[in-house]
């Protein structure tokens, strides 16, 4: 079987919430093509709603990888957040900067899989032993 490399390039998934997406959505177009503009970068951006619920609109946010380490260099602030990794403190720099201009959404780094894996890569049959088994009991 032939295996086919994907198409479209990697993209980092944000989850937010905020009151009224509908209304909000400008807000946030706007704001992340003021931060390409300002890189210089034509990002494939993209922000779609998911729902409403409990009177709290979620939202997704899909960010290009080579955008993200873009603004990295631009804004240098972003790789002195806490995160470990540069989509962790990309998160937490963006809500920063959206609580800047007085917008409160709550956003979180969506955790996706780097590697799809079905089933072990170890071998447990080669770890249990009868032995091994007679010793938890």
């Amino acid at each position: 079987m032939h295996k086919k490399s994907a198409e479209k390039t990697p993209m980092v998934q944000i989850s937010g919430s905020c009151l009224d997406f509908e209304k909000e959505r400008e807000t946030i177009l706007e704001f992340i093509g003021e931060l390409e503009w300002g890189c210089h970068y034509g990002a494939k951006f993209e922000c779609s709603s998911e729902g409403k619920t409990m009177g709290w609109d979620f939202f997704n946010m899909y960010f290009e990888m080579e955008f993200i380490t873009t603004l990295a260099e631009v804004h240098p602030k972003i790789l002195k957040e806490e995160g470990n990794i540069l989509e962790q403190q990309f998160v937490l720099w963006l809500e920063k900067q959206f609580k800047k201009i007085k917008k409160d959404y709550h956003l979180k780094l969506v955790e996706t899989p780097f590697e799809i894996s079905k089933g072990f890569r170890i071998d447990p049959e080669a770890y249990r032993t009868e032995d091994r088994l007679w010793d938890l009991r």
